[in-house]
């Protein structure tokens, strides 16, 4: 089977899920059809696909619906299981690690909208309306996270055709800040508001953020970020992590996500010999002090040893990886 037919099976295999999915049809067959086909194919690849789908007529609202809550119910322990990492401050190291607190804020909300069913009056629910006011801002300031993904990462993301993807998780985002905000207001004024409209209202907007962030927060982990991964280059990163300096962040953005040490990778073997200590230069002098510049060279780098030694002597920290008998591998840190 050739590339093209390859594409146009899975594409019709995609489609076999969303007609059952239309049905109403989820069936142990269906998740079983459905597991096997999320199976075969990488986060790329099948945000390819749901692009094609849309392309061809198919809603982003039903491929957002069904598709991709299929594919989580189906495989949420296999992406997670395949999930790339990286290591800080890589842009999206940072952003799962705000996740992660997010999370945090949402398992909380979800215990404290447990309370306020059981409240009778607003007098029974005043210890708590401190904290849940606190969340409440905590989730509006995530938003510096959201403009992180849409003006810095997902333009980069749709440069390589990856457009239906990032369109879906804004579209997400609006209805999640729609929420946040109405939360963040009601509860903000608390004391001027008739109780059983203030409880109907927060169990309302609590229960969809618990619920759709939550949900949310998996499908930019385990697919969108993966695919960023496997399509974006390390300049494109640097980039990309350049923007978001720019933008900025949350208020609970750990600083030492930030400023921890980056590992800048440079494999000098394609190169014609007389280009390699240029490159390597030029990208020695783009590192900030702490970050590592890791060589792969097919000889021993000791010429390159003896000019930093003569150059930037005191500024810098060798130490070999690998040395030999085929590839030599150093970690050059700027001190």
């Amino acid at each position: 089977m050739n590339m093209t037919d390859s594409g146009k099976s899975r594409k019709d295999g995609l489609k076999d899920i969303l007609k059952s999915l239309r049905t109403g049809d989820v069936s142990p067959e269906t998740k079983e059809n459905a597991r096997r086909f999320f199976q075969s194919v990488d986060a790329k690849t099948i945000g390819e696909l749901e692009q094609e789908l849309i392309r061809e007529g198919i809603s982003h609202d039903e491929v957002r619906a069904s598709l991709c809550d299929i594919h989580l119910d189906v495989m949420k322990d296999s992406l997670v299981e395949k999930r790339r990492t990286v290591s800080a401050p890589h842009p999206v190291h940072t952003l799962m690690e705000e996740h992660r607190i997010i999370q945090g804020y949402l398992r909380r909300l979800a215990e404290l909208v447990q309370e306020l069913r059981a409240a009778d009056s607003l007098a029974g629910f005043a210890p708590r309306l401190e904290e849940l006011r606190d969340i409440a801002h905590h989730l509006v300031e995530a938003e510096s996270h959201h403009q992180r993904e849409e003006d810095a990462l997902f333009p980069v993301l749709e440069t390589h055709g990856v457009v239906e993807p990032p369109r879906i998780m804004k579209l997400d985002h609006g209805e999640l800040r729609k929420r946040k905000k109405a939360l963040l207001e009601i509860v903000s004024r608390a004391q001027e508001s008739d109780f059983a409209g203030f409880k109907t209202t927060v169990i309302e907007l609590g229960d969809y953020l618990v619920r759709e962030l939550d949900g949310h927060i998996f499908k930019e982990d385990n697919i969108l970020y993966q695919m960023a991964l496997q399509a974006l280059t390390p300049e494109e990163w640097d980039n990309i992590k350049r923007e978001c300096d720019r933008i900025g962040y949350c208020c609970f953005t750990p600083q030492d996500i930030l400023s921890a040490p980056a590992v800048v990778e440079l494999d000098l073997r394609p190169l014609p010999p007389f280009e390699r200590h240029d490159k390597i230069f030029a990208t020695w002098e783009g590192l900030r002090p702490g970050q590592v510049l890791r060589i792969i060279n097919d000889h021993d780098p000791k010429p390159l040893r003896y000019q930093f030694e003569a150059e930037h002597k005191g500024k810098y920290e060798w130490e070999y990886e690998q040395q030999g008998p085929q590839d030599w591998m150093v970690r050059i840190k700027k001190i």
